[in-house]
Formats: C-alpha cells, structure tokens, sequence
C-alpha cells in the first residue's frame, strides 16, 4: 500500500510558512546528560507561536495541572525528542521568553508603582533585550547536572544541582499532596529551596539526614549558598530599570510574568 503524499499545505497553498527561529540555551548543553540531545547543544529551534498555541495558553486542563508554559513549549520546539521537563528551569525561561516574542512581539507592558512616590507607571519592557546570563561554573563531571561549594562556617562540601521542569513537577505534586490529606504546610521558601537543590551533604545523601542538616544550618552557611547558586545560575536576566513619570526615581522591578505576558491587551 502506497503511503498518501505529503505537503506543506501552509507553504504550498498559502505561500507562507510557520517561522522557526534558533534560541541559545544559557546553560549551553553543559549538564544535561549525554545520551539526550541536549548534550552540548548551544541552541534550540522553535517554531513561532499560533493560534494552535494560543489554544494551549487558554486550556483550563493544563492551567488546572499547572503545566501551561511547558505544553506551550513542547508544541514549539521543533526537535520533538526533547523532554521538556528534563530543562532547567533557566533554560526553560528562555524558551518562554523567546515563544512570546514570537507571537505577540517584544513589547510586554506592565503597572507598576514607583517606591518613591507609589505613583502608577505604565512600563513597557522589551523582552528582547533582557540579556542572557550563561552559565559560569563548570559542572563536575561532563554532562553531569553537579555543582560544588563549601560552605564558610561549617566547611561542609555541598553538592548540588540547578533545578529542573521535572523537580518543580515533584513539589507541585508533594504540595497537591499536603492539600488532599488535609495538611497545612507553613511557609519555607529557604529551607524548601535548599533541600530541593543540595544532593550531598560531605558525601551524605540520604534524604532525611540533609533535611536535618538544612534545618540547622548557620544562617550565614544558607545566605551565601544562596547567593552562590544565584550568581552561578544560567537563565534569563528578568529585571528591568524605568524612570517614574512623577517624581524621576529610577526604579528596579522583576519583570513578572502576569495574564498580559501571553494574553496582551493591545
């Protein structure tokens, strides 16, 4: 049996084709695992978005799982054999930021109060000239997600590693968890932070004994791995500076990802 022929409708009936554009990828391949395709690839082709994606940024099945932004990126990119939640959450951002220039342009407009004078501000941020911030510190070993540090006051050897889609996964499902069985859990962005990251503790990895380690780790210990990881980290540098149109005070804001990132008004 004859296989039916294929075409390109877009290109053949239409004369247009979906642009594909080449994103470069902060962590430049450097610590996925060489068996995948993502192994020392400095860059990842993506397709623009369209009104298929749209569909995909307004399903209230993935909004509901939480999963919006990695659906939106695996139907872009091109090459099909990559797991999404196998990136890194940095290079996971350039992605997005890449796919909404595609679509809706570079312009993103945001409100924002001066803290100066909390007079309102329209901000427009071009997201194309948020720079890229690739990343600094050699894995240890090739294609291996692993980072050391010592940590100042105990001296303890920290290895650890840079988040990923697939660990984010696993802490939206641990907190889904909390909520079924009735549990409120309290806030802890700085020990659930470090947990997440660190892998041993001089060598030690069992799970129960580095939670006991976080809980008592000297503050000092926890700010500078902290500052550490957020200075080694490879992403996307969301931070944007503006002048307020009342009083002139320069203003730094983090560049939030709100309803108008992937739903603007004009």
């Amino acid at each position: 049996m004859s296989q039916m022929p294929t075409s390109n409708v877009m290109k053949d009936e239409f004369g247009w084709e979906v642009p594909v554009e080449s994103v470069p990828l902060p962590s430049r391949g450097l610590i996925y695992n060489p068996d995948t395709v993502l192994y020392n690839t400095e860059t990842l082709n993506i397709k623009a978005m369209t009104a298929k994606e749209e569909d995909i940024l307004s399903s209230q099945a993935y909004m509901k799982e939480g999963i919006v932004i990695e659906k939106l990126i695996e139907s872009c990119v091109v090459d099909k054999s990559i797991c999404v939640d196998d990136l890194i959450t940095g290079d996971k951002n350039a992605l997005m930021v890449a796919i909404r220039i595609t679509g809706y342009g570079s312009d993103y407009l945001v409100e924002h109060k001066c803290r100066n004078c909390d007079n309102a501000n329209e901000v427009k941020i071009d997201l194309a000239s948020l720079p890229i911030i690739r990343i600094k510190q050699e894995p240890l070993e090739p294609g291996k997600n692993l980072f050391e540090f010592t940590l100042p006051v105990t001296k303890k050897v920290i290895h650890y590693k840079i988040p990923t889609g697939k660990d984010e996964r696993e802490q939206q499902l641990k907190e889904k968890r909390y909520k079924q069985l009735g549990i409120v859990k309290p806030n802890a962005p700085v020990t659930d932070f470090l947990e997440k990251i660190i892998v041993s503790v001089d060598g030690i990895t069992d799970r129960n004994k580095i939670t006991h380690f976080v809980n008592s780790m000297p503050a000092l210990d926890s700010r500078k791995l902290r500052m550490h990881v957020s200075d080694n980290e490879p992403g996307i540098d969301m931070s944007w500076n503006y002048v307020c149109s009342h009083c002139q005070h320069e203003n730094d804001i983090n560049v939030p990802v709100t309803t108008e990132f992937f739903w603007p008004s004009t």
